[in-house]
């Protein structure tokens, strides 16, 4: 199976909608989610859903973050993050995809810096692969606006993440010898910027259950789309969820 960005971006929502000071939360959810690559179905799949916002540190869904500065409208951090991007042959069902090298998940380290003010929040931040399994680099920068009501807050947000050449070559390319293998054109990606929009939702259903709803429209650049293992050029990701505050 395959996750794809916009899992990462669902999930990031969803701290953004439950994060509060001091708050520490933990549930389960599911994804559904449509793969980039040739040869696998939609999907859906469970996910844990955790969220805790310290002084000094932070777990944001797959992120978790050492702050080093902060106040009212300021935070920078130190984040290291799980990307969960990967492609394995073996689940394929196309037959000249199950020729090609697997693709591995890694951890990234690096920073992110936020800007709260009354219209929104902006996030900028980039990192970088910490595990060298593509040896790339990703960087994001979005807007994202909580709007509270009684009992439910909705979520929108809008932004675009960056991927270096070797992080698209690496999970987009097709080599000499994978394209002598399986037919496949041999390919080259170079760096791409990837627009999303989102929307996320969380309702309290008691003192302590939070139901919640998280849904990610993506476009592929052409250095993604362009990939002969690539047959799509937008991407769409829906998650829902319930959650415990402690």
């Amino acid at each position: 199976m395959t996750i794809k960005k916009n899992l990462l971006i669902i999930t990031a929502l969803f701290a953004t909608s439950s994060a509060m000071a001091g708050e520490f939360s933990l549930g389960a959810g599911a994804v559904f989610n449509e793969s980039p690559y040739k040869g696998y179905n939609e999907t859906t799949s469970a996910v844990p859903l955790i969220s805790y916002e310290g002084d000094r540190f932070y777990i944001r869904q797959t992120t978790g973050g050492w702050i080093l500065w902060k106040d009212e409208k300021n935070e920078l951090s130190f984040t290291a993050s799980w990307m969960p991007l990967h492609f394995d042959p073996d689940n394929n069902d196309d037959r000249q995809m199950k020729t090609l090298d697997e693709r591995k998940a890694s951890a990234f380290v690096g920073g992110a810096y936020y800007r709260h003010e009354r219209w929104g929040s902006l996030k900028i931040a980039a990192s970088g692969d910490a595990m060298d399994e593509s040896g790339g680099v990703v960087g994001e920068i979005s807007y994202f606006r909580p709007i509270r009501m009684e009992r439910l807050t909705l979520t929108p947000s809008f932004g675009v993440f960056y991927s270096d050449e070797s992080y698209n070559d690496y999970y987009y390319g097709v080599s000499g010898n994978e394209s002598r293998r399986s037919g496949l054109n041999k390919y080259t990606a170079g760096d791409s910027w990837t627009p999303y929009v989102g929307l996320a939702a969380k309702y309290q259903l008691t003192q302590k259950l939070y139901l919640h709803a998280s849904a990610v429209y993506t476009v592929l650049p052409d250095d993604v789309k362009n990939s002969p293992m690539i047959d799509r050029e937008e991407s769409f990701a829906l998650m829902t969820g319930l959650t415990w505050r402690f």
